[in-house]
């Protein structure tokens, strides 16, 4: 698109701003994953006053390996055994869906599934397209993520094969979880 698409509007909102407001109704803790500390400047200040204390921005620590690299900071720099994730060019994602699969990973951990759930749990679009950034990562899936980040293989879809469980996206879910990629999504959103 050629823009930063966490500072597209919809309706009076950034993106990121719209993701960040629906994540703290229904999450304790709702974390920024960014490439510097100057794009991390960047959103805390688009993000409300009263929610700019709270901010909790976590600066990539392998800013050239993309999403792998993120989520391989994420867990090594806080101590969640549990987190959701979510890209910014998903402006209207459904924190219901991702809060259901994030309680679903956690009863798994604490033992009140009667199988054994797999770690990492995404989202699963039309026509068997998989999006791991669309999901919950269990703490158990670390070891996988550095692995792969360490022998260069950054393909998060093909570093997880076999870690995951996906859940199909109907009917509203496939719109929530509608990516924002050209300039003709944009136009088709703010419409």
């Amino acid at each position: 698109m050629g823009k930063d698409k966490a500072f597209l509007h919809i309706s009076d909102e950034t993106f990121i701003e719209r993701l960040y407001v629906s994540g703290r109704k229904l999450f304790d803790r709702v974390l920024i994953s960014t490439d510097t500390k100057e794009h991390a400047a960047l959103i805390v200040s688009v993000l409300p006053p009263e929610e700019q204390s709270k901010i909790e921005i976590i600066t990539d620590r392998y800013p050239d390996r993309g999403p792998l690299g993120a989520l391989c900071t994420i867990f090594e720099e806080t101590d969640l055994d549990i987190f959701a994730v979510v890209p910014v060019d998903v402006p209207n994602a459904s924190m219901d869906f991702l809060l259901e699969q994030y309680e679903k990973l956690e009863d798994a951990a604490a033992g009140k599934e009667k199988t054994k759930a797999k770690p990492i749990i995404i989202a699963e679009s039309e026509s068997e397209k998989y999006e791991p950034l669309i999901g919950v990562y269990s703490r158990e899936a670390y070891s996988v993520l550095k692995d792969a980040l360490n022998r260069n293989d950054n393909k998060v879809i093909r570093v997880i094969a076999g870690c995951y469980e996906a859940v199909k996206l109907n009917g509203e879910l496939k719109n929530a979880f509608r990516n924002v990629n050209t300039k003709t999504d944009y136009k088709e959103l703010i419409q």
